[in-house]
Protein backbone atom coordinates (compact mmCIF):
# COMPACT_ATOMS: atom_id res chain seq x y z
CA UNK A 1 0.00 0.00 0.00
CA UNK A 2 1.22 3.52 -0.77
CA UNK A 3 0.25 6.64 1.11
CA UNK A 4 0.18 10.26 0.04
CA UNK A 5 3.79 11.08 -0.81
CA UNK A 6 4.36 8.30 -3.35
CA UNK A 7 6.21 5.29 -1.95
CA UNK A 8 5.19 2.59 0.49
CA UNK A 9 5.48 3.23 4.23
CA UNK A 10 8.34 1.86 6.31
CA UNK A 11 8.75 1.26 10.03
CA UNK A 12 11.46 2.89 12.11
CA UNK A 13 12.31 1.48 15.55
CA UNK A 14 14.37 3.22 18.21
CA UNK A 15 15.55 0.56 20.66
CA UNK A 16 16.83 2.28 23.79
CA UNK A 17 17.87 1.16 27.22
CA UNK A 18 14.84 2.84 28.82
CA UNK A 19 12.18 2.89 26.12
CA UNK A 20 11.34 1.47 22.71
CA UNK A 21 9.67 3.66 20.11
CA UNK A 22 8.33 2.73 16.69
CA UNK A 23 6.92 4.93 13.95
CA UNK A 24 5.27 4.28 10.61
CA UNK A 25 6.86 6.76 8.22
CA UNK A 26 5.60 7.84 4.81
CA UNK A 27 7.77 8.38 1.75
CA UNK A 28 7.91 12.13 2.45
CA UNK A 29 9.17 11.49 6.03
CA UNK A 30 5.84 12.24 7.69
CA UNK A 31 5.15 10.12 10.77
CA UNK A 32 1.79 8.41 10.34
CA UNK A 33 1.62 6.63 13.68
CA UNK A 34 3.70 5.99 16.80
CA UNK A 35 4.08 3.31 19.43
CA UNK A 36 6.03 3.45 22.69
CA UNK A 37 6.79 1.05 25.55
CA UNK A 38 9.28 0.75 28.40
CA UNK A 39 12.21 -1.49 27.48
CA UNK A 40 12.30 -4.84 29.35
CA UNK A 41 16.06 -4.35 29.54
CA UNK A 42 16.71 -7.08 32.09
CA UNK A 43 14.52 -9.75 30.49
CA UNK A 44 16.57 -10.67 27.43
CA UNK A 45 16.17 -10.67 23.67
CA UNK A 46 12.80 -12.43 23.26
CA UNK A 47 11.10 -10.01 25.67
CA UNK A 48 12.63 -7.06 23.82
CA UNK A 49 11.40 -8.45 20.49
CA UNK A 50 7.88 -8.91 21.87
CA UNK A 51 7.83 -5.31 23.11
CA UNK A 52 9.15 -4.03 19.78
CA UNK A 53 6.31 -5.80 17.99
CA UNK A 54 3.78 -4.25 20.38
CA UNK A 55 5.18 -0.82 19.50
CA UNK A 56 5.03 -1.60 15.77
CA UNK A 57 1.42 -2.76 16.02
CA UNK A 58 0.43 0.32 18.02
CA UNK A 59 2.02 2.57 15.38
CA UNK A 60 0.25 0.67 12.60
CA UNK A 61 -3.09 0.96 14.38
CA UNK A 62 -2.66 4.73 14.73
CA UNK A 63 -1.81 5.01 11.04
CA UNK A 64 -4.72 2.86 9.88
CA UNK A 65 -2.36 0.36 8.28
CA UNK A 66 -1.43 -3.28 8.84
CA UNK A 67 1.83 -5.23 8.86
CA UNK A 68 1.45 -6.24 5.22
CA UNK A 69 1.48 -2.58 4.14
CA UNK A 70 5.07 -2.08 5.29
CA UNK A 71 7.86 -2.31 2.72
CA UNK A 72 10.87 -2.42 5.06
CA UNK A 73 12.08 -1.45 8.49
CA UNK A 74 15.05 -0.02 10.31
CA UNK A 75 16.22 -0.47 13.89
CA UNK A 76 18.50 1.83 15.83
CA UNK A 77 20.08 -0.30 18.55
CA UNK A 78 22.78 0.08 21.18
CA UNK A 79 25.99 -1.63 20.20
CA UNK A 80 28.49 -2.84 19.38
CA UNK A 81 26.71 -4.51 16.47
CA UNK A 82 27.29 -6.73 13.50
CA UNK A 83 25.29 -4.47 11.21
CA UNK A 84 25.52 -6.79 8.20
CA UNK A 85 24.04 -9.70 10.16
CA UNK A 86 21.68 -7.51 12.20
CA UNK A 87 23.08 -8.83 15.48
CA UNK A 88 23.58 -7.04 18.80
CA UNK A 89 27.01 -8.35 19.79
CA UNK A 90 26.79 -6.93 23.30
CA UNK A 91 24.86 -4.25 25.15
CA UNK A 92 25.37 -3.47 28.82
CA UNK A 93 22.13 -1.46 28.83
CA UNK A 94 20.02 -4.24 27.26
CA UNK A 95 21.52 -7.33 28.92
CA UNK A 96 21.86 -9.16 25.60
CA UNK A 97 24.75 -10.79 23.80
CA UNK A 98 24.87 -12.04 20.20
CA UNK A 99 21.14 -11.45 19.75
CA UNK A 100 19.90 -11.43 16.10
CA UNK A 101 17.43 -8.60 16.54
CA UNK A 102 17.26 -7.79 12.82
CA UNK A 103 16.54 -11.32 11.56
CA UNK A 104 14.03 -11.88 14.39
CA UNK A 105 12.03 -8.73 13.60
CA UNK A 106 12.30 -9.44 9.87
CA UNK A 107 10.87 -12.92 10.38
CA UNK A 108 8.02 -11.61 12.53
CA UNK A 109 7.02 -8.84 10.11
CA UNK A 110 7.93 -10.48 6.81
CA UNK A 111 9.96 -7.50 5.58
CA UNK A 112 13.68 -6.70 5.24
CA UNK A 113 15.15 -4.99 8.30
CA UNK A 114 18.27 -2.83 8.50
CA UNK A 115 20.01 -2.64 11.88
CA UNK A 116 22.31 0.24 12.73
CA UNK A 117 23.77 1.82 15.85
CA UNK A 118 21.07 3.78 17.66
CA UNK A 119 23.03 6.99 17.99
CA UNK A 120 24.25 6.79 14.40
CA UNK A 121 20.62 6.45 13.35
CA UNK A 122 19.60 9.45 15.47
CA UNK A 123 22.55 11.47 14.21
CA UNK A 124 21.66 10.65 10.62
CA UNK A 125 18.09 11.76 11.26
CA UNK A 126 19.32 15.08 12.66
CA UNK A 127 21.75 15.48 9.74
CA UNK A 128 19.09 14.89 7.12
CA UNK A 129 15.99 16.39 8.74
CA UNK A 130 16.87 18.18 11.99
CA UNK A 131 19.38 20.55 13.59
CA UNK A 132 22.25 19.30 11.42
CA UNK A 133 20.45 19.85 8.13
CA UNK A 134 22.50 21.97 5.74
CA UNK A 135 25.85 21.15 7.39
CA UNK A 136 28.45 18.81 5.94
CA UNK A 137 30.42 18.18 9.15
CA UNK A 138 28.34 17.27 12.18
CA UNK A 139 29.10 15.79 15.60
CA UNK A 140 25.95 14.46 17.28
CA UNK A 141 25.88 13.34 20.91
CA UNK A 142 22.86 11.71 22.53
CA UNK A 143 22.54 11.66 26.32
CA UNK A 144 20.13 9.17 27.84
CA UNK A 145 20.53 5.83 29.60
CA UNK A 146 24.02 5.86 28.07
CA UNK A 147 25.91 8.32 25.87
CA UNK A 148 26.67 7.75 22.21
CA UNK A 149 27.85 9.77 19.27
CA UNK A 150 27.71 10.05 15.51
CA UNK A 151 30.32 11.83 13.40
CA UNK A 152 29.50 12.99 9.88
CA UNK A 153 32.28 14.40 7.71
CA UNK A 154 31.79 15.73 4.20
CA UNK A 155 28.22 14.49 4.35
CA UNK A 156 29.16 10.89 5.16
CA UNK A 157 28.89 8.97 8.41
CA UNK A 158 32.26 7.93 9.82
CA UNK A 159 31.83 4.25 10.65
CA UNK A 160 35.47 3.28 11.14
CA UNK A 161 37.21 0.05 10.18
CA UNK A 162 35.03 -2.03 12.54
CA UNK A 163 31.79 -0.21 11.63
CA UNK A 164 31.34 0.59 15.32
CA UNK A 165 32.88 4.08 15.53
CA UNK A 166 31.03 6.66 17.60
CA UNK A 167 31.12 5.20 21.12
CA UNK A 168 32.00 8.59 22.56
CA UNK A 169 30.46 7.76 25.92
CA UNK A 170 33.47 5.56 26.59
CA UNK A 171 36.08 8.26 26.20
CA UNK A 172 37.88 8.44 29.54
CA UNK A 173 37.43 11.94 30.96
CA UNK A 174 38.94 11.21 34.37
CA UNK A 175 41.53 8.51 34.95
CA UNK A 176 40.56 6.29 37.86
CA UNK A 177 37.00 7.65 37.89
CA UNK A 178 33.84 5.66 38.61
CA UNK A 179 33.37 2.29 36.98
CA UNK A 180 31.37 2.30 33.76
CA UNK A 181 28.99 -0.37 32.48
CA UNK A 182 31.55 -1.18 29.78
CA UNK A 183 34.01 -2.33 32.46
CA UNK A 184 36.40 0.62 32.26
CA UNK A 185 36.79 3.45 34.75
CA UNK A 186 36.30 7.18 34.26
CA UNK A 187 34.24 7.10 31.04
CA UNK A 188 32.13 10.12 30.15
CA UNK A 189 29.08 7.85 30.41
CA UNK A 190 29.99 7.00 34.01
CA UNK A 191 29.78 10.70 34.88
CA UNK A 192 27.12 12.20 32.66
CA UNK A 193 24.53 9.61 31.56
CA UNK A 194 21.10 9.33 33.13
CA UNK A 195 22.22 6.03 34.64
CA UNK A 196 25.16 7.74 36.35
CA UNK A 197 22.99 10.55 37.69
CA UNK A 198 20.39 8.08 38.94
CA UNK A 199 23.01 6.10 40.86
CA UNK A 200 24.46 9.22 42.45
CA UNK A 201 21.06 10.63 43.42
CA UNK A 202 20.02 7.37 45.07
CA UNK A 203 23.32 7.28 46.93
CA UNK A 204 22.80 10.88 48.06
CA UNK A 205 19.31 10.05 49.35
CA UNK A 206 20.81 7.53 51.76
CA UNK A 207 22.92 10.23 53.41
CA UNK A 208 20.70 13.31 53.40
CA UNK A 209 17.36 14.65 52.25
CA UNK A 210 17.07 14.14 48.50
CA UNK A 211 13.46 14.05 47.23
CA UNK A 212 14.48 13.08 43.71
CA UNK A 213 16.63 10.21 44.98
CA UNK A 214 13.67 8.97 47.03
CA UNK A 215 11.41 9.20 43.95
CA UNK A 216 13.89 7.16 41.89
CA UNK A 217 13.82 4.43 44.52
CA UNK A 218 10.01 4.38 44.50
CA UNK A 219 9.70 4.32 40.71
CA UNK A 220 12.71 2.11 40.07
CA UNK A 221 14.26 4.52 37.55
CA UNK A 222 15.05 8.16 36.88
CA UNK A 223 12.70 9.88 34.44
CA UNK A 224 14.14 12.79 32.49
CA UNK A 225 11.07 14.89 33.23
CA UNK A 226 11.48 14.33 36.97
CA UNK A 227 15.11 15.43 36.76
CA UNK A 228 14.19 18.59 34.87
CA UNK A 229 11.42 19.38 37.37
CA UNK A 230 13.80 18.92 40.30
CA UNK A 231 16.16 21.45 38.73
CA UNK A 232 13.28 23.91 38.24
CA UNK A 233 12.30 23.34 41.88
CA UNK A 234 15.83 24.37 42.96
CA UNK A 235 16.73 20.92 44.31
CA UNK A 236 20.35 21.57 45.29
CA UNK A 237 21.51 17.98 44.87
CA UNK A 238 19.85 17.61 41.46
CA UNK A 239 21.34 20.92 40.30
CA UNK A 240 24.80 19.87 41.48
CA UNK A 241 24.59 16.56 39.63
CA UNK A 242 23.32 18.17 36.42
CA UNK A 243 26.12 20.75 36.53
CA UNK A 244 28.64 17.96 37.06
CA UNK A 245 27.24 16.03 34.11
CA UNK A 246 27.39 19.12 31.88
CA UNK A 247 31.00 19.72 32.86
CA UNK A 248 32.14 16.22 31.90
CA UNK A 249 30.08 16.23 28.71
CA UNK A 250 31.76 19.48 27.71
CA UNK A 251 35.15 18.04 28.61
CA UNK A 252 34.67 15.09 26.27
CA UNK A 253 32.94 16.97 23.46
CA UNK A 254 35.52 19.76 23.52
CA UNK A 255 38.27 17.22 22.96
CA UNK A 256 36.37 15.70 20.05
CA UNK A 257 35.90 19.13 18.49
CA UNK A 258 39.66 19.67 18.64
CA UNK A 259 40.20 16.41 16.76
CA UNK A 260 37.42 16.53 14.16
CA UNK A 261 36.48 20.21 13.76
CA UNK A 262 32.75 19.87 13.01
CA UNK A 263 30.64 22.81 11.89
CA UNK A 264 27.99 22.01 14.49
CA UNK A 265 27.67 19.88 17.63
CA UNK A 266 24.12 18.58 18.01
CA UNK A 267 23.14 17.38 21.49
CA UNK A 268 20.07 15.21 21.90
CA UNK A 269 18.66 12.35 23.92
CA UNK A 270 15.82 12.40 26.42
CA UNK A 271 17.80 13.78 29.34
CA UNK A 272 19.45 16.59 27.39
CA UNK A 273 16.20 17.65 25.75
CA UNK A 274 14.30 17.63 29.05
CA UNK A 275 16.95 19.84 30.68
CA UNK A 276 16.89 22.11 27.64
CA UNK A 277 18.76 25.30 26.83
CA UNK A 278 20.36 25.88 30.27
CA UNK A 279 21.94 22.41 30.09
CA UNK A 280 23.18 23.08 26.55
CA UNK A 281 24.73 26.37 27.68
CA UNK A 282 26.61 24.66 30.52
CA UNK A 283 27.90 21.95 28.17
CA UNK A 284 28.96 24.59 25.65
CA UNK A 285 30.77 26.65 28.30
CA UNK A 286 32.68 23.59 29.49
CA UNK A 287 33.54 22.57 25.93
CA UNK A 288 34.77 26.06 25.02
CA UNK A 289 37.35 25.81 27.80
CA UNK A 290 38.80 22.74 26.07
CA UNK A 291 38.56 23.85 22.45
CA UNK A 292 41.71 25.42 21.01
CA UNK A 293 40.87 24.98 17.31
CA UNK A 294 37.97 27.47 17.17
CA UNK A 295 39.17 30.79 18.65
CA UNK A 296 36.35 32.80 17.05
CA UNK A 297 33.60 30.41 18.20
CA UNK A 298 32.45 29.58 14.68
CA UNK A 299 31.43 26.06 15.68
CA UNK A 300 27.80 25.98 16.75
CA UNK A 301 26.31 23.98 19.63
CA UNK A 302 22.59 23.18 19.33
CA UNK A 303 19.93 20.96 20.81
CA UNK A 304 18.58 18.24 18.54
CA UNK A 305 15.69 19.47 16.44
CA UNK A 306 13.70 16.26 16.02
CA UNK A 307 13.19 15.52 19.71
CA UNK A 308 12.25 11.93 20.46
CA UNK A 309 11.60 11.32 16.75
CA UNK A 310 15.28 11.48 15.72
CA UNK A 311 15.81 7.75 16.19
CA UNK A 312 12.68 6.50 14.44
CA UNK A 313 13.10 8.93 11.54
CA UNK A 314 16.76 8.04 11.14
CA UNK A 315 15.90 4.32 11.20
CA UNK A 316 13.24 4.89 8.55
CA UNK A 317 15.79 6.69 6.35
CA UNK A 318 18.10 3.68 6.58
CA UNK A 319 15.19 1.38 5.70
CA UNK A 320 14.28 3.44 2.65
CA UNK A 321 17.90 3.59 1.48
CA UNK A 322 18.07 -0.20 1.79
CA UNK A 323 15.03 -0.44 -0.49
CA UNK A 324 16.57 1.96 -3.01
CA UNK A 325 19.75 -0.12 -3.14
CA UNK A 326 17.74 -3.25 -3.84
Amino acid sequence: MTVQGGGPPVIGVDLGGTKIMAAVVADDNRILGRGKRNTPAKEGGPAILKTMLECVDEALEQSGLKRGDLAAGGIGSPGPLDVDAGVILFSANLSVKNYPVGPELSSALGIPIKVQNDVRVGGYGEFMLGAGRGYGDVLAAFVGTGIGGCLIQNGRIVAGSTNNAGEIGHIVVKAGGPRCGCGNNGCMEAFASKTALSNRLVKAAKKRSCPLGDKIQRKGRLKSGDLAQAVRDKDEIAIREVERAAYYLGLGLGGLVNVFGPQIVVIGGGMALALGQPFLERITASARLQIITDPTHCIKFALAGLGDDAGVLGASLYAREMLAQG
